[in-house]
């Protein structure tokens, strides 16, 4: 390839880098653009949602305001007149059967007074808001009262005479407000909720066609094609009164314009980028063409002298560039010839040196292994005996199969002392993490109840022991009141640290809830309730929790999924305790369960436990079943003490087992009255 076009080529190359360069550079600033974008309509949007946001609660502030000014309103409020608490409303202005409009007065005893739904039940505050707004704290945001609605509410805390305080809960529906965000933001907007369920959409079939993958906890833009259009996908997270994530506001909005805008800019300048590109290459290739002739004269007399034909003589002469060209051609001849002496003597040099090189060589195949030591060495005999054969080609081969042969078992002795230093780490990390689950297993214990204080009604004791180093069993008593004890027994779904940590978390809000909702139906439903709002990881609890009244005896009971407890009779004879049909809590929001009764005669037991009992295998892989259970508590539990009738029957499953490795968490809890009447003894 003649210079001309290699200096031709490389210019062409450095301005095609430089373009590929400059477009690179292009590409990567639109992309910091579009993500600078992206940010700036995340702000304005979040900024946007709270102005709404605070506008309407502001306006349904003033309306509660309003509300409170008005005497008939706190008349009939303070007599719990509830017609009469309608027409008050009615009179300062509030639709309360537009089903847009929420209305809730709830008294300071955590009872609906006022509702315009068609129970007293509560709907709008949990427990934890009416708490705040109770002492007077105003709460103003969002509140998802629902699987798929969500309200924009305000509370207000009044002074009533004779019956304390109250709050008044005013809200509207969400909807309303992201239609007038869509309004500001000119794009189609859904609001949807942390499960992705569509609360409201003011185009819901754009949003059904474009299918988007929205993450609600965390805001993104992005850009999305749909139907040959161009959207810009914004979407912010929004929160509720208690500072925690309800849902996402998404946007789609068109930018199909704008982006063939861009498009037509970019591509008309890339044409005359181009175009200007070719222009200056070929310009450049014909000026070296026209200035290289006189150097290709001067090349062909070379290559002339190259072949031997020293006849040639170069028709150009002078101080330029030719005519120092002729002055070496000259020196060249002279040249050539003190080279081939020189040749000679380097070859006397280079034999020399092969045979010294030999020798070291057989010295250093002493140091390897010595099978492959006499493999070299017959290598090196085997090019002695050739005499065709160059002498430094076959020190080249020995020495490369010299150099492979220490390699491999340098590299044999290196993946030795690596597998060691690996298994080293190994054992220790195992060591480390056997520590961490043994303090897991001491913490866990530790939460599980202490020993029950004497009591001459009643006597309770309990007993886990774990299938792992942690467990997803708990049981659990505690005093409701003077006169009523609350009992419990669950079994978490799985096995390990996850069963646990949600045995954790289940336990403690079982024991809050129930120490204000008195009713067993009420208190499980509010913990299933809490327990599946967020229950990404799908874990569920099989629960069975009741209370017992001390002085009579009876007990209200609810079987959330879990095994059917036993009733064991002062006599000795063993029922089951009928079931409630409730189902395992955690799996479906919003679940009712009911509640059944039964009466304790004195000296009664009730035996709970999970299904690690029933469900424990011995070694040919037989179950241990309920009627080995059922058999070993008519031998005399009604004669046991509630810490021997635990231990016999664990003693019994272990005995079954027959050194089997134990497949469950197994837990036990026993429950004995013994009457009203006796003198309550406490330490």
């Amino acid at each position: 390839m003649l210079l001309r076009t290699r200096i031709t080529l490389i210019v062409a190359t450095g301005f095609t880098v430089l373009m590929l360069g400059i477009w690179g550079a292009t590409v990567l600033r639109d992309r910091v653009a579009e993500a600078r974008e992206g940010e700036l309509a995340i702000d304005g949007q979040t900024v946007l949602w709270r102005e709404i946001v605070a506008f309407q609660t502001a306006n349904l502030a003033r309306i509660l305001e309003r509300i409170d000014t008005s005497s008939p309103f706190r008349i009939a409020l303070s007599f719990s007149d509830r017609p009469g608490i309608a027409a008050a409303i009615r009179e300062v202005g509030i639709d309360i059967d537009d089903p847009a409009t929420y209305f809730e007065v709830v008294a300071a005893d955590r009872e609906v007074v006022f509702s315009d739904g068609t129970t007293n039940a509560r709907y709008i505050l949990d427990a934890g808001s009416l708490d705040r707004a109770l002492k007077g704290e105003v709460l103003s945001g969002l509140r998802q009262i629902s699987g798929s609605q969500v309200i924009v509410i305000t509370t207000r805390t009044v002074e009533l005479p004779g019956r304390g305080r109250a709050v008044l809960v005013l809200g509207r529906d969400a909807a309303l407000g992201m239609e007038r965000f869509a309004r500001g933001i000119s794009a189609a907007t859904t609001l949807i909720t942390l499960r992705g369920r569509v609360v409201a959409s003011t185009d819901f079939r754009l949003w059904e066609r474009a299918k988007v993958s929205i993450t609600p906890r965390r805001p993104t833009a992005e850009q999305l094609l749909l139907d040959g259009r161009n959207y810009n996908v914004t979407s912010i997270p929004i929160e509720d009164v208690s500072g925690s994530a309800v849902g996402a506001l998404v946007s789609l909005e068109d930018t199909t314009q704008t982006v063939q805008a861009t498009a037509f800019i970019r591509q008309s300048a890339v044409a005359g980028a181009i175009g200007l590109v070719l222009l200056g290459v070929i310009g450049l290739n014909v000026f070296l063409w026209y200035s290289f002739r006189p150097l290709e004269s001067a090349i062909d007399v070379l290559q002339a002298l190259s072949r031997g034909d020293t006849s040639v003589t170069v028709g150009h002469a002078g101080n330029d560039e030719i005519g120092r060209i002729a002055e070496a051609v000259v020196a060249l001849r002279g040249n050539v010839q003190a080279l081939a002496e020189s040749r000679r003597q380097r070859e006397r040099v280079r034999r020399r040196q092969e045979v010294v090189i030999s020798g070291e060589l057989q010295a250093l195949a002493d140091a390897i292994d010595p099978t492959d030591r006499e493999e070299v060495l017959a290598l090196l005999a085997k090019g002695e005996e050739s005499e065709n054969d160059d002498e430094l080609k076959r020190v080249a081969r020995v020495l490369h199969d010299l150099s492979r042969r220490i390699v491999e078992q340098h590299t044999r002795l290196s993946s030795m002392v690596v597998e060691l230093r690996e298994a080293l780490i190994t054992k220790t990390k195992l060591a480390g993490l056997q520590q961490e689950l043994e303090i897991a297993r001491q913490v866990q214990l530790a939460i599980l109840p202490k020993e029950f204080p004497p009591d001459a009604r009643v006597a309770v004791h309990g007993q886990m022991t774990p299938a792992r180093e942690v467990g997803g069993d708990f049981y659990d008593y505690f005093m409701v009141d003077d006169t009523t004890l609350g009992f419990v027994v669950a079994d978490v779904s799985g096995k390990g640290v996850p069963a646990a940590l949600f045995m954790a978390i289940s336990r403690t809000l079982l024991r809050s809830t129930a120490l204000f909702e008195r009713s067993p139906a009420g208190c499980i439903r509010r913990l299933n309730d809490l327990l599946a709002v967020e229950n990404e990881q799908m874990l569920f609890v099989t629960v069975l929790y009741g209370v017992v009244d001390l002085s009579s005896g009876k007990v209200t009971y609810v079987n959330a999924g879990h095994n059917l407890p036993y009733r064991i009779a002062r006599s000795g004879e063993v029922t089951t305790v009928p079931s409630t049909g409730g189902m395992a809590v955690a799996v479906l929001e919003g679940f009712v369960y009911q509640q059944h009764e039964l009466h304790l005669a004195p000296g009664d037991t009730l035996f709970l436990y999970t299904d690690g009992v029933t469900e424990a295998f011995d070694i040919d892989e037989q179950p241990y079943g309920e009627e080995r259970v059922e058999e070993l508590l008519r031998s005399g539990a009604a004669d046991w003490s509630v810490a021997e009738l635990n231990e016999r029957v664990l003693a019994a499953v272990h005995v079954f087992e027959r050194g089997a490795p134990q497949a469950d968490d197994i837990t036990c809890l026993t429950l004995r009255y013994f009457g009203g009447h006796g003198p309550r003894r406490t330490r």
